[in-house]
């Protein structure tokens, strides 16, 4: 039986499950018996006698989940920089469809995601999803279909709906977005204090809450914000979870600077290192709480040297006692302390007149293996590097004014937490990429470290207002800025920054589900609108105006192929093909467009060289006995 091309993406939950728990499915199914077994023994609660988190139109974000998506993804090459030599890729659309089609090639290959998401302040683009008919509500949107049916609107406190309307918006975005990162993977969202504590509770829902790394305090608007009353915010928040539990460790921090005064003790050997105190300084620091952690340490007042045995040369007592003359302990118990008394030292310290030792652990600033050690990442960033203000330089730098973009994020904030991260090759994210602030981050991050980062921004074509400095400088779209800023980055640096642009599109194909019942229409009138409909489905299956190569890219990313693959023109016999090699999934596969398929190219591919391979075809480019020949030596696909 030949394989027919899905042309549809359908989001199967099964399959994340699986992917999660797979002991929970069997033969592609869930067992249920197996999902009771698990909560055998637990008590059954009533809903109302747990804390659980719910809000209008929860129960229906599952199928905005799973609607399927129908669209498909269409090159820009005229907008693009050095198409065949970057993997960066900016796509122009609607985020939760694209995350849908990048679902399948993408999946547990991103290792970071940033968003800078709406903050619901009543200004925002806010919308409802159709799960019904997602691209046909997203060309409505933005005014590509219907101008009369444009649903581009505000969130309002109005609405009734406030902040369900957010989290009905946020909630299915970032359930995919959890599917795309790698195990280790990590992710960052900006957010302000009008959604951040129902940010947290959907992230703990969907991400768990031991996945919860750390909230950052970012100093965004040193000014302050301009209500009359009140208390003035000055402040953002950055939320990071990680996709699992170990995904902490990625963070590694900061490489020290040699001269950093923190490492200005030098030790026997000539290395910088810093003190660390050895007693006990916070949480359980009294010694009722450890006491046998309560001992004496002896020091050799010539050298600062210690021992944990009084003798001639160790003659002084240094016991963990508090300034405030509070008994405490020490963070080592004796043991440990025998094992390491090389790395600790004395310190004169004067209290009340009196002359007291304390003892400190020496922490020098290179590794055993020589390697610098790492300053750990700070949950407050007020540099001013971070703020609005300096972020809409690089905006007045590229574009000659500061005025086309709202609230700007800075590049330095997203290198900030990018140095302090593990990997300089990974793929990053941004589904809300605004005016490209992360494509540029990455690019001048590269720049400084040698790294090899590959970012995947997605943008809608979000229309800008008619009265903006934007829109009067020729920009209709907030995706024609971030396109734009992309393109002067890289001609400001000799065209060093490359990456692909596609766009959103509807599918390449004819397709049986775009039919739509018109109450208009009596029921003949839908019979032959049907039928007309079928019938296009049936013989013409892609769309007069569909390009060839656009229709490759949509076969390709249906069947999980990188947007990065290789696409070569090749000949089989008297047919045209088009040979895609995805290296990052490990896939191959021929694609023949051509109308008609010779008995000539049959015979050629079946040959040694191409058993086994994957061939697609248009259905009535085939004989029934072509099929046949070729299915019983290729993997057969038809359109």
């Amino acid at each position: 039986m030949n394989d027919k091309i899905n042309k549809k993406v359908i989001i199967n939950l099964e399959e994340l499950l699986k992917n999660d728990a797979p002991y929970l499915v069997e033969d592609g199914k869930i067992n249920l018996k197996k999902l009771q077994g698990l909560l055998k023994g637990k008590t059954t609660e009533k809903e109302d006698d747990r804390f659980y988190f719910n809000w209008a139109g929860k129960d229906k974000v599952f199928q905005a989940i799973q609607s399927p998506a129908y669209s498909t993804l269409v090159p820009q090459k005229d907008k693009s920089i050095d198409w065949d030599n970057t993997e960066n890729l900016m796509i122009v659309g609607e985020n939760l469809e694209t995350l849908k089609l990048l679902l399948k090639p993408y999946f547990g290959k991103v290792k970071v995601i940033y968003i800078d998401p709406p903050y619901n302040t009543g200004k925002d683009f806010i919308y409802k999803d159709d799960f019904s008919s997602p691209l046909k509500d997203y060309l409505e949107r933005t005014g590509q279909k219907d101008d009369n049916g444009n649903k581009l609107t505000t969130n309002t406190e109005a609405s009734g709906r406030y902040h369900s309307d957010w989290l009905n918006f946020m909630y299915p975005r970032l359930f995919l977005a959890r599917n795309l990162l790698k195990d280790d993977g990590l992710i960052f969202i900006s957010i302000d204090d009008n959604e951040e504590q129902h940010l947290k509770m959907i992230m703990d829902e969907i991400f768990g809450e031991d996945n919860f790394i750390g909230e950052i305090i970012v100093k965004s608007n040193p000014r302050g914000s301009q209500e009359p009353y009140g208390i003035s915010a000055v402040h953002e928040y950055l939320l990071c979870y990680g996709k699992s539990e170990g995904a902490a460790c990625s963070i590694l921090g900061f490489e020290r600077d040699e001269e950093d005064s923190e490492f200005s003790y030098i030790t026997e050997d000539g290395r910088n290192a810093r003190l660390l105190g050895l007693r006990k300084r916070g949480g359980d620091w009294k010694r009722a709480d450890r006491p046998n952690m309560y001992y004496p340490i002896y020091v050799n007042p010539n050298n600062l040297k210690v021992s944990l045995e009084k003798t001639q040369e160790f003659t002084i007592e240094a016991l963990p006692i508090r300034p405030s003359g509070e008994e405490s302990r020490w963070t080592w118990g004796m043991k440990t302390t025998l094992s390491r008394t090389n790395e600790l030292v004395a310190k004169k310290i004067k209290r009340n007149g009196n002359i007291f030792y304390d003892i400190y652990r020496i922490d020098p600033l290179l590794t055993d293996e020589g390697d610098i050690k790492r300053e750990k990442l700070k949950s407050i960033f007020d540099d001013k590097e971070f703020n609005y203000q300096y972020a809409r330089q690089y905006i007045k730098q590229l574009f000659g004014t500061s005025e086309l973009f709202d609230f700007p994020k800075s590049p330095e904030l997203i290198i900030k937490f990018l140095q302090a991260i593990d990997d300089k090759n990974c793929v990053i994210m941004d589904f809300f990429a605004g005016s490209g602030t992360t494509g540029q981050a990455i690019y001048e991050i590269n720049r400084k470290d040698k790294g090899n980062r590959k970012f995947i921004l997605v943008q809608i074509d979000e229309k800008t207002d008619k009265k903006s400095e934007a829109y009067k400088a020729g920009y209709k779209t907030i995706s024609d800025i971030c396109v734009e800023r992309l393109k002067r980055v890289s001609q400001k640096n000799s065209n060093e920054l490359k990456y692909k642009v596609f766009k959103l599109s509807a599918s390449n194909f004819n397709l049986k589900e775009e039919f739509e019942l018109n109450q208009n229409k009596d029921l003949d009138e839908l019979k032959d609108s049907y039928l007309k409909q079928l019938g296009l489905y049936v013989d013409q299956p892609v769309i007069p105006t569909a390009k060839a190569v656009d229709i490759v890219y949509e076969i390709i990313l249906k069947n999980g192929f990188s947007l990065n693959s290789d696409i070569e023109e090749v000949k089989i016999g008297s047919n045209k093909y088009y040979f895609i090699s995805d290296k990052d999934n490990d896939l191959e596969m021929y694609i023949c467009l051509d109308n008609k398929i010779k008995d000539t190219s049959v015979e050629k591919i079946r040959t040694t060289q191409y058993k086994g391979r994957t061939f697609a075809f248009y259905d009535n480019a085939l004989t029934d006995s072509q099929k046949i020949n070729l299915n019983t030596f290729v993997k057969l696909q038809v359109i």
